[in-house]
């Protein structure tokens, strides 16, 4: 009997050793184990981000430098020799320094009067107020003189087209500004999101009108200038042509007028000054 029993328990001890790795997916002794947890749902994927449009295209024109204004005539000397003599005519109307810068013409106007010759010969100072020797120095000087005023009207014309230059220039640089305003808002524009809004639609429409009417204003002045620089060549050449014949005439009266000092000095029509 006691054998029986060891049996039986020897038999119950193998079956439970059997069965052992199965208890946790079956009942045992009308016993339920819990389920596992489930595992926890994997995070939600990031949104996506919108791509953002490119940055349209900005064509800022920068201002044009306004053109140097045109250069004045350059006062013509007799020669190129350094110890020329110095000359001053007052005549009426008509008033010629020859030599150096050195001269207080306005003393000598003040000393003299209106109608004088003053000159500097061999280092010493005269003065011819012979009223027939002074018409005889100012006919030397007359066709000096009215190619000056020529000069002068050529350089107040090339001073009118500067200033019309200058005038274009100032406008194309308000050009060049607003054109920098409208490519701001243009960039502002292609950043939005938004292109349902109607709004922004009109806007980025209306900016690319103003930018191509702008571009035209642009296209405009920029024909003008060349135009006005055309001209502005035409009246450089023409001074340039009018300086060598002054440079001419100066070598003219040069060698007219240096044989007379010498004989106003020695008829003593030539007063010496101190």
């Amino acid at each position: 009997m006691r054998i029986v029993r060891v049996v039986a328990v020897l038999a119950v001890v193998a079956i439970s050793l059997s069965v052992l790795p199965n208890l946790q997916a079956l009942p045992y002794l009308g016993l339920h184990m819990p389920p596992a947890p489930p595992a926890p749902p994997a995070p939600p994927a990031p949104p996506a981000v919108p791509a953002v449009p490119a940055m349209a295209s900005i064509d800022v024109i920068e201002p044009p430098t306004p053109p140097e204004p045109p250069t004045p005539p350059t006062p013509v000397a007799w020669s190129d020799d350094d110890d020329r003599d110095t000359d001053v005519l007052c005549s009426g109307d008509m008033n010629v320094v020859n030599g150096d810068g050195d001269t207080d013409v306005e003393d000598l106007r003040h000393s003299y009067g209106r109608h004088f010759f003053w000159f500097r010969h061999d280092g010493r100072a005269y003065v011819v107020r012979d009223a027939a020797t002074v018409r005889e120095v100012a006919e030397f000087y007359r066709p000096q003189a009215e190619l000056g005023r020529e000069q002068g009207e050529l350089g107040r014309k090339q001073g009118a087209l500067g200033r019309k230059q200058g005038e274009l220039g100032r406008r194309q640089g308000e050009l060049g500004r607003e054109q920098g305003r409208l490519g701001i808002e243009q960039a502002r524009l292609a950043m939005r999101f938004d292109d349902d809004d109607a709004t922004v639609h009109e806007r980025r429409r209306d900016v690319e009108r103003r930018q191509r009417e702008l571009s035209r204003k642009q296209n405009d002045l920029g024909h003008q200038q060349g135009e006005l620089g055309r001209e502005q060549s035409k009246l450089g050449e023409e001074q340039s042509r009018l300086g060598e014949k002054q440079s001419a005439l100066a070598h003219d009266i040069e060698q007219k007028l240096r044989p007379r000092l010498d004989e106003m000095i020695r008829k003593g029509t030539a007063e010496r000054v101190h």
